[in-house]
């Protein structure tokens, strides 16, 4: 079998394991390597109403898969109970951003807040030197830094949801993933007689059970009571009445229930006045945006850093120079228009497929 070239073995290593086959992988690929694995999973809510079948991560079954996976390589595995901290850090964010009229990111979140930040505290109590996930990302040492690149896969390159990383972090992290396409991933965890190689992959978000994320509110008891309110034209015309800003993304065509001339699409949302702003196509590209809470992997810019900007996690970089701001956030002026900019995104900066740091984007800097 083939051995990951950038694996020092010799030491313990939590393996967050989600039950996926990626994740397995990288446990199996860890202690093939020589490393002393334990298997954590996260228990993040009550999954008992989550089945595999809906195309979610982390559900009961996945908890078998991954104890399974562990058993059968003879490694111990452990479920490790984070609801109170996901709900505070991660849910509360996502209930939050959608009432402050925000397209939330709650992966990230999780990345930042459990996978390297509570699995890392267990690991020093567990006195394990590093924490491994199935990321497909890549980490590099030069220059007395710690350097986040992306994969090697394009495809599957995950960098963008870990810009928050940082030199204490990265030096505790490893991907065994970094160089392996999904094929090889696969091929690998068939070579390792893993029962899971070809199970399919989850994609929607672990903790909305409903089909509509305005649902998933209105369960939790915390849709507005504003209700209804107007759809405005850019212009300032009222053009309909909308159920509730919060069912409203940036971007979004389907469901506005307006007659028009032209296709028309949500530009920005108002909670304040409860107001959903609409436009035709060319009114969602935009050149600059600002965004706060930054996140640097090695130093944060004293001026003006060129670089490219991703603005979604599916989005090509784009030129920009990345401001700062005097209150600590930055301004992304962008060589091109972008389309759809969505506060409560990440905007992750690049440079040669490195990555510089991030934020989460406030707006439009035009809107702000």
């Amino acid at each position: 079998m083939r051995k990951h070239p950038t694996l020092r073995p010799g030491n313990r290593v939590l393996a967050a394991m989600s039950g996926g086959v990626d994740s397995s992988v990288m446990a199996a690929l860890l202690q093939h390597a020589g490393y002393e694995v334990i298997g954590v999973s996260m228990q993040l809510f009550d999954k008992k109403t989550v089945q595999a079948s809906d195309g979610k991560c982390c559900t009961l079954d996945d908890f078998q898969d991954a104890r399974r996976v562990a058993h059968e390589r003879g490694f111990a595995h452990y479920v490790m109970n984070f609801e109170e901290r996901f709900r505070e850090t991660v849910i509360q964010g996502f209930i939050q951003g959608y009432l402050d009229g925000e397209t939330p990111s709650p992966c990230i979140r999780c990345n930042q807040y459990l996978k390297f930040s509570a699995v890392m505290e267990r690991a020093e109590a567990l006195e394990a030197p590093f924490v491994a996930t199935g990321h497909y990302a890549s980490i590099r040492q030069s220059q007395g830094y710690w350097h986040l690149h992306k994969a090697s896969d394009p495809a599957k390159d995950q960098s963008y949801f870990l810009f928050h990383h940082t030199q204490a972090t990265l030096a505790r992290t490893l991907f065994p993933l970094a160089s392996l396409t999904k094929p090889e991933v696969r091929l690998l965890g068939a070579e390792l007689g893993l029962h899971l190689a070809e199970k399919p992959e989850s994609q929607e978000i672990c903790f909305v059970t409903q089909d509509r994320y305005d649902a998933f509110l209105e369960e939790e008891g915390c849709a507005p009571a504003t209700g209804s309110g107007d759809i405005r034209h850019l212009d300032g015309r009222i053009l309909g009445r909308h159920r509730g800003y919060w069912r409203h993304t940036v971007g979004q065509r389907r469901g506005l229930g307006v007659a028009y001339a032209e296709p028309l699409y949500v530009v920005r949302l108002d909670p304040a006045t409860n107001t959903v702003w609409v436009g035709v196509e060319a009114d969602l590209f935009t050149r600059d945006l600002v965004a706060r809470e930054l996140s640097w992997v090695t130093e944060a810019p004293e001026g003006p850093l060129v670089c490219e900007a991703r603005i979604r996690s599916r989005s090509p970089e784009a030129e920009a120079v990345v401001i700062p701001l005097p209150d600590g956030r930055v301004k992304v002026a962008f060589a091109e228009p972008q389309r759809a900019i969505a506060a409560g995104q990440a905007v992750v900066f690049y440079r040669d497929g490195e990555v510089l740091g991030g934020g989460w984007i406030d707006g439009r800097s035009g809107s702000l």
